[in-house]
């Protein structure tokens, strides 16, 4: 399994890395000529120092968006964190997203850090989250840690940075001018922008680098994301497994039923399997959980929100 994911990862990353470069490379060519190389040297020293695991906490905020608990928020964290520890799934390193957003509940970054969503923290705090709730998605992306790999997650995302920032840009506003007939249609349909750049480039009087350079930049605006989504995927089941394993199988499956995606029942179906073959440990893990923690569903909280 490590071995797979390490293959799935490099072909995921590699795309958005070189879109990345690119567009790293266009975005300081006005520099002179000692500037480039020192920001070029100034680059690749901070990937080596990310890559060998260093200064992952000030990387972590910056490539996450994120900050360091409140009081507040470790007071309400501290049950879902001490049941993770029983449960051998604890980080060491939770901060928490400035911002909300559509990602998961928690997420993994770097080798030892776990992000969290301001409104799971809302969610305990006005207990329409449980312990268990918030001890599943903390501990499910500990398990996609582990499996990850994570060695050079914090390295892989200083190389696609500037990729991302110009897809969340591209994103935001074309989510910004969705009320325009046809918006949506025109970002899906992309890539008949990057044929005609191609087509143009070859045309006399035309610049065959830049034309190759948007299709390029186009086609990994669909080759990164597909790649991405089938790392995870693998990430995704070898965590579900671990969680299940661990008796959190079924506040798992709410939040999988509640995301109501294309896989969902494939996914529950998978989990439970999981939680049926390791059930000495599913009950160890069902003890853990206080009974006065147990309180709406994930579903229910969602619904609400």
């Amino acid at each position: 399994m490590q071995a797979s994911t390490k293959v799935l990862r490099l072909i995921a990353v590699m795309p958005a890395g070189v879109a990345g470069s690119f567009i790293a490379v266009i975005g300081l060519g006005f520099l002179p000529g000692a500037g480039l190389v020192l920001a070029f040297l100034g680059t690749v020293a901070t990937f080596l120092v990310l890559a060998l695991g260093a200064l992952e906490g000030p990387a972590a905020r910056l490539f996450g968006f994120s900050r360091g608990p409140r009081p507040g928020e470790k007071a309400v964290l501290e049950p879902a964190l001490r049941l993770v520890e029983k449960l051998d799934l604890a980080p060491e390193r939770v901060l928490v997203r400035l911002v909300d957003s559509d990602d998961l509940l928690v997420v993994p970054i770097g080798r030892v850090t776990v992000i969290v969503e301001p409104w799971l923290l809302e969610g305990l705090f006005e207990r329409r989250l449980t312990v268990a709730d918030a001890a599943t998605a903390i501990g499910h992306a500990v398990a996609s840690q582990r499996v990850g790999p994570s060695r050079f997650d914090l390295a892989t995302r200083l190389w696609a940075f500037p990729w991302a920032l110009v897809h969340v840009i591209v994103r935001q506003i074309a989510r910004a001018f969705s009320w325009v007939p046809a918006a949506g249609l025109a970002w899906h349909l992309r890539i008949v922008v990057g044929v005609v750049a191609v087509f143009q480039g070859f045309q006399p009087g035309g610049s065959p680098t830049l034309g190759v350079a948007t299709g390029a930049l186009v086609a990994v605006s669909y080759i990164a994301p597909a790649a991405d989504r089938c790392w995870r995927a693998v990430v995704e089941r070898e965590a579900d497994r671990v969680v299940s394993s661990r008796g959190l199988a079924d506040p798992l499956i709410q939040f999988v039923q509640w995301r109501l995606s294309a896989r969902s029942m494939e996914r529950v179906h998978r989990i439970r399997t999981a939680a049926a073959g390791a059930t000495t440990s599913s009950a160890s893990g069902a003890e853990l959980i206080d009974e006065p923690a147990r309180g709406p569903v994930l579903a229910h909280a969602v619904a609400i929100r």
